[in-house]
């Protein structure tokens, strides 16, 4: 069925919608901005986009891979964001590409069209084909999930006035897109794209300088709390089999840990070596809090082994996060035990511990090219073969805590040799107590391992590679706008 309010035009699929592990980033003030809009006759028309200052939004989702309340509040977000002269904003969320027949090696651009003509031609009133264009007053955001593709697309007036047809402002339009897309935070790609689209700072005037020093609209992104604090933001589907078989582990991973949740509670605050800072103790009460509202959280669902796939579809989100908090207690347990064993003397933890330092440092040395770090990296290397050689030493802890933060200072000169390194984008802290690839020292004097950073880099690498816009279609199609991948 179609539904539409003074904002917003949705077409709802039939057939039941599957539960997601989605964001819980939007606003929750947003919502309430749509509680006085007042429902509009006329369900199953296309949205009209006439009426000035009144802009139609409309979300097309055929893969449900947003749920309810994210559209919800991504359409209140959108509102004050649509740009002059754009009269309707269209999110499309495309998810199997195979299903389709699209790979990631086709042109993006031409999947967004055939989709469009096939399920939205009011969106391209003359057709696909050569020489036509988008409707006049529109601003189309694509995402392919399947295929790595974004696309803005736009009516010839929105694109000439907000210079989207091609250039600078475009390429910024999709790249800008593209964290929230990586990090599986759709909703907030697609606004991140609608922001900078309507950002007058980024629009170029016919000398080809940037005019406008303010940027159009603000939204504050609430973070959400509780024990989805840290959760990875996810958008594979939840399928019943895995919520029920989260659900039924649950019980016993959970019990099992929270048995033992005193003894390590005592252990976390009984560290006493330089490692075991207070960022390192805000971490382990931020997994313990959470972990503490496992057993309410997931009583609230009412779930029990009996109730019904579409009982555990509704509930799937948050039995993945309940998992989820269990998992990282028990992580978080493993990690604390390692330094704990390491301040009471371990031998073998303390030379594995050192191993795994000095590989990280041989794989930084061989990753730069700066001569004088390569010195300094070795001699760090030197030092952990000698503090190997004495694990027994009374100041091993503080010998350690030395070395990680001296390599601190060091891949600080590390990480601006890699140019495509963005360090800023969300997620991107050193490893925290709770995951799995934590190494003690982690975070200390903000030490980040550069196995971590290398990672990140390639990751920025391969996506810079691949960021170049495309504004063809195939089939001749003039409408402006284009795609990239992500």
């Amino acid at each position: 069925m179609t539904i539409r309010t003074a904002l917003t035009t949705r077409t709802t699929p039939a057939r039941p919608r599957r539960a997601r592990l989605l964001s819980r980033l939007l606003c929750a003030a947003a919502v309430a901005g749509l509680s006085g809009a007042a429902s509009c006759p006329g369900a199953g028309a296309a949205p009209d986009p006439a009426a000035p200052g009144n802009p139609d939004v409309r979300i097309d989702d055929p893969d449900d891979l947003l749920d309810p309340a994210t559209e919800q509040d991504l359409t209140a977000q959108t509102g004050s964001l649509v740009p002059d002269p754009a009269r309707q904003v269209d999110y499309i969320v495309l998810g199997d590409g195979a299903e389709n027949g699209w790979d990631s090696d086709d042109n993006f651009n031409d999947e967004a069209l055939d989709w469009v003509g096939a399920h939205r031609p009011d969106l391209v009133p003359d057709g696909t084909g050569k020489g036509a264009t988008w409707r006049a007053g529109s601003l189309i955001l694509v995402i392919g999930v399947a295929t790595h593709g974004n696309g803005v697309y736009c009516g010839d007036d929105v694109c000439d006035a907000l210079d989207l047809r091609k250039g600078g402002h475009l390429d910024q339009t999709l790249e800008d897109m593209k964290p929230g897309l990586r990090d599986g935070d759709y909703a907030c790609g697609l606004l991140d794209g609608l922001r900078t689209a309507g950002d007058p700072s980024k629009v170029k005037d016919d000398s080809g300088e940037f005019w406008g020093p303010v940027a159009i609209g603000a939204v504050v992104l609430a973070p959400s709390v509780g024990i989805g604090i840290w959760g990875r933001r996810r958008t594979r589907r939840s399928t019943v089999t895995t919520a029920r078989d989260k659900f039924t582990d649950l019980s016993d991973r959970y019990s099992a840990a929270a048995l033992r949740l005193d003894q390590i509670d005592i252990r976390a605050h009984s560290l006493t070596s330089p490692i075991a800072d207070a960022e390192l103790r805000r971490q382990w009460e931020d997994c313990r809090d959470a972990f503490l509202e496992v057993n309410e959280v997931v009583g609230r669902t009412g779930l029990t082994v009996s109730s019904t796939d579409r009982e555990f579809r509704a509930q799937a989100t948050t039995i993945g996060d309940a998992d989820e908090a269990v998992a990282h207690m028990h992580t978080a347990e493993a990690n604390i035990d390692r330094i704990f064993a390491m301040e009471q003397g371990d031998r073998d933890v303390r030379r594995s511990e050192l191993d795994t330092l000095a590989g990280d440092l041989v794989d930084a040395r061989t990753g730069t090219e700066n001569p004088a770090v390569k010195t300094q990296l070795q001699g760090l290397h030197d030092r952990c073969m000698q503090l190997r050689e004495t694990p027994d030493r009374a100041d091993f802890m503080a010998r350690f805590a030395t070395v990680i933060a001296e390599y601190s200072r060091i891949m600080e000169l590390v990480e601006r040799e890699m140019e495509h390194l963005r360090l800023d984008r969300d997620g991107r802290v050193p490893p925290q107590i709770w995951d799995e690839d934590y190494r003690v020292g982690s975070g200390y004097r903000g030490w980040t391992p550069y196995h971590t950073v290398s990672s990140w880099h390639a990751s920025d690498v391969a996506a810079h590679n691949s960021s170049s816009t495309n504004t063809s279609f195939s089939s001749g199609f003039s409408g402006g706008g284009g795609s990239s991948r992500w």
